[in-house]
């Protein structure tokens, strides 16, 4: 018998590793609107003036108390909710796995959950039997059959009446003329029914309609069905590759262009990167999508440029959590992906071999542009997206434009070339001149990092 989902559910969290379950609530809590950052022990989740930091208490048989972070506000227990509530803070939530499983299932629009599980473990939910059909609890009488147990309304009636009326109905039925009205055969002294003679009918078969192809992770040829899960295959592309990025974020006024920040970074490997920024006039929104300081990092610790220093520069060693993972740049982008696609219309179009967009892709490789409009992220007038995306999920290119309620045009911009081509020197900015390498150490660095990358900018608009 298969497991229902719920059990396997349970089954697939247990068993990930502790930075593998930090990293699942981020991209949950992430999907249910918060902006996320995986800081140390906790996940760190934010929207608007609210903060909520989520500790992950896995089941010990060596331990009989839980260690849980002090500062944790929300608590999920892999193992006995009642135990973790008793070390947990006096304020915090406890969530059980069953509680998880519920917001996993029920507290995501559209599937987002189901994608979600898939994305982190390979399995989908929803090929799994379901927590009360077959699967879970078997099948009750002949032929698999499941028999519902009565209402609360039919269960206090008795037993014979109900027995006479169900033989009643048969005899009723057996009877029935063809019509379907009850009538007497001739064997008790009625007459035999006359046979209906059937008519000829003409009928036109309605065409159906075509059911759309998938042409990308999430994406269909009937438009962008989960921004989520193309924003994730799109982070597995870019942390599997060296590329060139260019990310632009410009305001205007009444149609006169007020300022623009523009950067670019060259992706060596996940966490080998520089990364440059520059700014003419003057900007009103803050944070923005665009990096707020240069940086590089090598692999092993990020360098931010940063004059307020004493040195000038700011260093930070990368802990194994973010080594392994995906790399800084590709869940950025990951994160604009799912945040500028999640728009209420999208149509997706093929492009043509010969267009110098689908040219680039190389042989073999088909590309798709998508167009939409509106949507309630950010508050805005006017909103319209337009990308391009591989049929692996990688969008190689996003622009979008939007006016906010105060009358502020905003157009934010990105895309990849070089890609495979790319390698990062070590900047100019991060020797002193006598040689020797300026910056403070700080230990660990997050996997999302801070304001100062442009991360969670969406609170603002």
């Amino acid at each position: 018998m298969r497991q229902s989902r719920r059990s396997r559910f349970g089954d697939l969290i247990r068993a990930a590793g502790p930075s593998d379950g930090r990293r699942f609530l981020a991209d949950l809590w992430t999907a249910r609107g918060w902006e996320t950052t995986v800081e140390r022990r906790l996940v760190v989740a934010r929207r608007g003036d609210r903060t909520e930091r989520l500790a992950v208490v896995s089941r010990s048989r060596f331990s009989l108390s839980p260690s849980i972070p002090a500062e944790a506000t929300v608590v999920v227990a892999l193992g006995d909710p009642a135990r973790t509530r008793r070390a947990a803070p006096d304020d915090a939530r406890v969530l059980s796995v069953d509680d998880l499983y519920e917001l996993v299932r029920y507290g995501l629009p559209g599937g987002r959950g189901d994608d979600l599980v898939a994305d982190h473990f390979g399995v989908r939910l929803a090929d799994l039997p379901g927590d009360g059909g077959v699967g879970s609890r078997g099948a009750d009488g002949v032929g698999g059959a499941v028999v519902a147990p009565l209402s609360r309304s039919l269960a206090s009636l008795p037993v014979a009446p109900l027995v006479f009326v169900a033989l009643l109905l048969a005899a009723v039925v057996v009877t029935a003329g063809p019509a379907g009205v009850p009538g007497f055969g001739p064997a008790l002294g009625g007459q035999q029914s006359p046979a209906l003679t059937p008519t000829a009918t003409t009928t036109t078969e309605p065409t159906p309609t075509p059911e759309p192809l998938s042409v990308a992770p999430g994406v269909t040829t009937a438009g962008v069905e989960n921004a989520t899960r193309l924003a994730a295959a799109h982070r597995r592309a870019a942390s599997n590759r060296s590329y060139r990025w260019t990310l632009g974020y410009r305001e205007s006024i009444a149609g006169d262009e007020t300022g623009r920040e523009v950067e670019v970074v060259l992706v060596e490997a996940p966490n080998v990167y520089v990364s440059e920024v520059e700014r003419t006039g003057r900007l009103r929104a803050f944070p923005r999508p665009t990096a707020s300081e240069d940086a590089y990092a090598d692999g092993t610790t990020r360098y931010a440029r940063r004059p307020a220093e004493p040195d000038g520069v700011a260093a930070r060693v990368l802990d194994s959590d973010v080594r392994d993972g995906p790399g800084r740049q590709a869940s950025r982008a990951a994160r604009y992906v799912d945040w500028y696609l999640s728009t209420d219309e999208t149509t997706v179009t093929r492009i043509e071999r010969a267009t110098t967009a689908a040219a680039e892709a190389g042989p073999g490789r088909a590309r798709y542009r998508i167009e939409g409009r509106g949507t309630d992220f950010p508050r805005s007038r006017g909103y319209q997206v337009e990308a391009v995306v591989e049929e692996d999920g990688f969008v190689r290119s996003m622009r979008v434009t939007y006016e906010t309620r105060d009358g502020l045009g905003v157009e934010v911009w990105f895309a990849y070339d070089a890609v495979g081509e790319t390698t990062v020197t070590r900047p100019a900015w991060l020797d002193r001149a006598d040689g020797s390498t300026g910056g403070r150490t700080v230990v660990p660095a997050t996997a999302s990092g801070s304001l100062r990358d442009g991360e969670q900018f969406r609170d603002r608009k």
